[in-house]
Formats: structure tokens, C-alpha cells, sequence
């Protein structure tokens, strides 16, 4: 891996892992959500710090170049992160379909106390 990349890919991914944590504890990212991004970051200072990790996974793939590597483990990375967060979109749609339900019949209800009670006085 050219020596300019390796240094550029270790200064994005610990900024990256610094702003990963700095989101976590500002409570502006759940922990939960947060640890794939977590291990992405250091996976990639891993990559920068030794680079022969990552010639080795390019072997082994019968990739050329280690930069494409790279490349085909950001692609994978962000396809599972897509399908996490659209399974959790799934999850969340149906969950409010499932409150504005309860909502109308709470509020149906509510309307049938309130006229009976009308009614009475």
C-alpha cells in the first residue's frame, strides 16, 4: 500500500472513530447502532497501522490491488448497513402502524364515554 494512503486512511479512520465517540457520548447515537460503525473504524486503522493485512485479504480474494480491497469492504459495509437500518425501518413502521391503531380505538372510545355522559347529565 503506498505510504501517502496508508497515512491518509489512518487520519480518517481515528477522526472517524473520534467522532463516533463523541456522538456516543453526547447521547447523540444509541450505543447500540453505533457499535458496527465502532468496529468498521478500528478495523480500518487496523488496515492502515499494518497494511499487510490487508495485501493478504487481496490475495486471498485474487484482487489486484489492496485500494480495491478497500473499496469492496466499504461496498459490503455499507450494503449490511442499509439492510440493518431497513430492517429497523420495518420494525419502527410497523410498531406505529400498530400505535395509531390503539390511538383511533382509545379515542373512538373516549367519544363513546363522552356522548353517553352527556347523555346522563
Amino acid at each position: 500500500m503506498n505510504f501517502q494512503l496508508q497515512i491518509i486512511l489512518l487520519v480518517v479512520s481515528i477522526s472517524f472513530f473520534i467522532f463516533i465517540s463523541k456522538m456516543i457520548m453526547s447521547y447523540k447515537l444509541q450505543l447500540r447502532y453505533s457499535i458496527v460503525w465502532v468496529l468498521a473504524s478500528l478495523t480500518f486503522i487496523l488496515f492502515s497501522i499494518f497494511p499487510k493485512i490487508l495485501t493478504n485479504i487481496s490475495k486471498l480474494l485474487h484482487i489486484e490491488e489492496p485500494v480495491n480491497t478497500i473499496f469492496l469492504l466499504v461496498i459490503f459495509f455499507l450494503l449490511v448497513i442499509n439492510f440493518t437500518l431497513t430492517l429497523t425501518i420495518s420494525k419502527k413502521s410497523s410498531t406505529i402502524k400498530d400505535l395509531v391503531q390503539e390511538v383511533g380505538i382509545l379515542k373512538l372510545k373516549f367519544e363513546e364515554l363522552s356522548k353517553e355522559k352527556l347523555k346522563d347529565s
